[in-house]
């Protein structure tokens, strides 16, 4: 049983009204399986589950083409828009930084619903935090660009039944149930790694789908799917998603 020494604040739970314009659509064509590669868990350097939220509510998306951002010629990139099943990949892209751009192949392998009491028991919360019902994304990912992204948060989120924005609470590779929310510290070009995302989906509300959320101005891309129990700790708790 874990200690009760980290802390889960309301900053875990903050969420942001999601501007639906121009969100749905787009069907399952382009999408492209994440690239091949060694594969590996992906862990985390922080020392304490926290969640950064977002600070602006997205922009009513515009742009539909598959050239929003530069990425390499042999590169053609899912369709923003596109609505997507759990495991059927898409090739995504975003810019971590000003000078760097990621192109990602991305695949939800699986979406896991777990409790408060049963996977977070032993940790500090917030009333807020302790009222929330906790979401395990587990996905496949792989460096389909050509520079390393090695230690880079995804911008996956989750959208409830309240069609509310809801980001990752960052998880460190001490928390079994889920090791870690960033890519390994090298993630070379043709690498793949699995990634792991808890989401703290807020009272009263359920997971309706998970998100990776590109650029300002361009449609997102979605995954839907059967959303299983994760069952109470001693069944997946305590080795890594696989």
């Amino acid at each position: 049983m874990p200690s009760r020494h980290r802390v889960v604040t309301s900053a875990a739970v903050l969420i942001l009204a999601l501007a639906l314009a121009g969100c749905g659509g787009g069907g399952a064509g382009g999408a492209a399986a994440p690239s091949a590669g060694s594969t590996s868990t992906s862990t985390s350097t922080s020392t304490e589950p926290s969640a950064t939220p977002t600070s602006t509510a997205p922009s009513a998306p515009s742009a539909t083409a598959t050239d929003y951002l530069p990425v390499p010629p042999d590169r053609t990139l899912t369709p923003p828009g596109t609505d997507l099943p759990f495991r059927e990949g898409a090739l995504v892209a975003w810019q971590p930084r000003q000078d760097l751009v990621g192109v990602v192949g991305v695949e939800v392998l699986r979406v896991e619903r777990s409790t408060v009491a049963d996977l977070l028991d032993g940790y500090d919360l917030d009333a807020q935090a302790a009222a929330s019902t906790p979401y395990l994304v587990t996905m496949k990912v792989g460096n389909g660009g050509d520079t390393d992204l090695g230690g880079r948060t995804l911008p996956v989120y989750v959208v409830d039944s309240e069609q509310r924005l809801v980001p990752p609470t960052g998880t460190d590779r001490t928390f079994a149930p889920c090791r870690g929310s960033v890519l390994p510290p090298v993630f070379a070009p043709g690498d793949a790694a699995r990634s792991c995302l808890l989401f703290l989906v807020p009272d009263g509300a359920s997971l309706a789908s998970v998100m990776f959320r590109p650029p300002e101005g361009v449609v997102p891309i979605t995954w839907t799917g059967p959303v299983k129990d994760l069952g109470k700790r001693g069944g997946t708790r305590g080795r890594t998603p696989r």
